[in-house]
């Protein structure tokens, strides 16, 4: 393997990362080449952290392609004079016991270390040196600076930095043994000694927001290397290395199968029958190169299964494998997408939830206007033309209306991953940070991907609402509204916010930029509403004679999309119950008669209206909207309503004339 060259007071010996840079580009970029130029030997590593990186011996070592990165990292590292793994739990480990010793000379540990006149630090280093190498930071750390400062070519990993230096919230400040850890971290950053001795520091944590943001600021000498999951290309070659030696393992099997049959013979002469053993015994050692292989149908598509992948590191794509081999499955698209949905769930699942979209346009009754955006949005994707593609969208009205049916529709038809975000608010110091920072970091690592953010009035409140947390909602803010103006993410992914009141989200996220287009969703036409009808009782395979729903539909009409799928259900039940194997309109107009509407009228038309005003583009009103508005000024429900049409009436949104 070939080596870095070096002098006394350079970095410990890297193993050439040539063959990573394709699949490790960040190990190359990110920590090797400042590393090297001397800009930081201080680095906080964030990310998948837990996961699989390519292995730099793979060639040496076939059997293991992908390893942990804690074993990475001793391969990278094991060239230098010592190298060290810290954590709170296991305390200091090293690669052998020959740094072991030499570790324990170099700190002076073995002998009397305790500094004189200072009672209490003779009595820490005494019962250090009773109990040998310490695991507590206050005494652990002190030592590993110690090393840092007499010894040259040292690599030093501490695991979980953010359990030794964490975050602080909320106005609290740390512990004094905490605030101690940050500064003398910070120290370790700003001391040439260290600096000349070509040692190097690496800090682990899976989010960086978990650690002090004195660490993490610029100017203070520590690097940040974000891990992130692996892409498509990469995910590909993972899946065909374990496809490939599955394929190579049942190739050896069935080759072995076939030596003993013939050793099986009778009658075999001597040297046929030695020639056939060695055969046999040469074929059952390669196999054994292949232990961990799996059932691989022959019309596996690793292009689909990339793709299937999605958001998926490298440890959780290899987990589902090894649940095909323990339930005897094959590894098809089926079981790919049940596992994965199990899997990221359990990951994400306290600030997003990931959906399989099942519905698309066909599932949508009417939203003529809403239907033809999309199209238009599609045909972008389809064609490779982010600057098409909305950063995000606004959708617009009242509640039943289809909305979130029109963001699985998107997801199903762009064949993108689906997910739902959740509240990331807790009342834990510093966790309402930490749930941002992963959330963001899933869904930069589930693209392309359609995001439904539901109730996004509530979620995104104006920053001039009073909120009494310390600032925490302006950082969470501030999180967020970067991430939404990030054009990395233009057509990889989309936003699409829900509200009923539109009013209540603050202006920087409805701008062009974060949301793109803000639509009208109002409640369905007398026109749109027998088309509702016909999709629901589609969805729900209910039996009916009925061919026509232009009749009910007159006596629904002012009824949102989900009361009309509630009123199909019922209709259903209402026949079930009478014993008959068909909804006839007789039925589903006793349904009609029985249901009780929920909305208020007139907060639906204070909705509909202030939908209108935020509404980005002519074209996103739909064609009725002239009566829609009408039927609001005849029923003058609404106390303010002189003032929105005449804000309407002034913004040239609707011609009343």
């Amino acid at each position: 393997m070939n080596r870095i060259k070096t002098d006394g007071n350079s970095p410990p010996e890297l193993k050439n990362a040539s063959q990573t840079n394709k699949v490790q580009s960040w190990f190359e970029d990110d920590f090797k080449t400042p590393l090297e130029a001397g800009i930081a030997h201080v680095f906080l590593f964030h990310g998948d952290i837990n996961g699989l990186v390519l292995n730099p011996d793979r060639e040496e070592e076939p059997d293991q392609p992908y390893i942990p990165l804690k074993n990475f990292l001793e391969k990278t590292f094991e060239n230098g004079e010592l190298v060290i793994f810290y954590n709170i739990a296991s305390g200091i480990r090293f690669l052998n016991k020959e740094m072991e010793q030499k570790f324990k000379k170099i700190v002076g540990i073995e002998a009397d270390n305790a500094t004189g006149g200072n009672p209490v630090a003779a009595a820490k280093a005494d019962l250090a040196a009773k109990r040998g190498i310490p695991r507590e930071p206050e005494l652990a750390l002190p030592l590993l600076e110690k090393a840092l400062r007499r010894a040259k070519n040292i690599a030093i990993v501490v695991n979980s930095i953010h359990f030794i230096a964490p975050a602080s919230s909320g106005g609290l400040g740390l512990l004094p043994q905490e605030r101690a850890n940050v500064e003398r971290i910070k120290n370790w950053t700003q001391d040439e000694k260290i600096k000349k001795n070509g040692n190097v520091v690496v800090l682990l944590t899976d989010y960086s927001s978990k650690v002090s943001a004195e660490i993490k600021q610029v100017g203070s000498g520590i690097s940040t290397v974000f891990i992130p999951k692996p892409n498509r290309d990469e995910r590909r070659e993972f899946v065909r290395l374990l496809a490939e030696r599955s394929r190579n393992r049942a190739q050896i099997k069935e080759q072995i199968e076939k030596l003993e049959s013939r050793l099986a013979k009778p009658n075999i002469p001597p040297d046929k029958k030695s020639r056939l053993e060695d055969e046999i015994k040469t074929a059952k050692k390669t196999i054994e190169a292949y232990s961990l292989a799996f059932l691989i149908p022959k019309d596996f598509d690793m292009d689909a299964f990339a793709h299937a992948t999605q958001g998926m590191s490298f440890r959780q794509i290899f987990d589902i494998f090894l649940h095909s081999r323990k339930l005897d499955k094959p590894v098809n698209l089926e079981f790919v997408k049940m596992k994965k949905g199990e899997i990221l769930n359990n990951e994400y699942g306290d600030v997003m939830q990931i959906v399989e979209p099942r519905k698309g346009l066909e599932d949508i009754g009417g939203l003529e206007h809403v239907k033809t955006e999309l199209g238009n949005i599609l045909t972008a994707i389809r064609k490779g033309e982010s600057r098409l593609v909305p950063m995000g969208v606004t959708l617009m009205g009242p509640p039943g209306t289809g909305k979130t049916a029109i963001v699985e529709a998107l997801a199903k038809e762009a064949e993108f991953n689906f997910v739902k975000i959740k509240n990331i608010r807790s009342m834990w110091l510093g966790e309402s940070e930490s749930r941002q920072e992963k959330m963001i970091a899933g869904l930069r690592s589930l693209a392309p991907v359609v995001v439904m953010n539901d109730e996004a009035d509530l979620m995104d409140a104006n920053r001039d609402a009073p909120k009494g947390d310390s600032g925490v909602s302006e950082r969470l803010m501030k999180m967020w509204m970067e991430f939404l103006s990030d054009p990395r993410i233009r057509g990889q992914v989309i936003i699409i916010s829900c509200t009923n009141r539109p009013d209540r989200i603050d202006p920087a996220l409805k701008r062009s930029g974060r949301s793109d287009e803000r639509i009208l969703v109002p409640m369905p036409s007398l026109k749109e509403i027998p088309d509702i009808f016909k999709v629901m009782f589609k969805r729900y395979d209910i039996p009916t004679d009925i061919t026509n729903f232009a009749s009910p539909a007159i006596s629904v009409r002012g009824y949102s999309g989900a009361d009309i799928e509630k009123i199909s259900l019922n209709s259903f039940k209402f026949a079930f119950e009478r014993g008959e194997k068909l909804v006839t309109e007789e039925i589903l107009n006793d349904a009609i008669e029985d249901f009780i509407p929920s909305g208020n009228q007139a907060e639906i038309d204070r909705m509909t209206l202030l939908g209108i005003l935020e509404c980005s583009s002519r074209r996103l009103l739909p064609g009725n909207i002239k009566e829609i508005v009408s039927d609001i000024r005849k029923r003058s429900l609404i106390e303010n309503l002189s003032e929105i049409l005449e804000q309407i009436r002034l913004r040239n949104i609707i011609n009343f004339d």
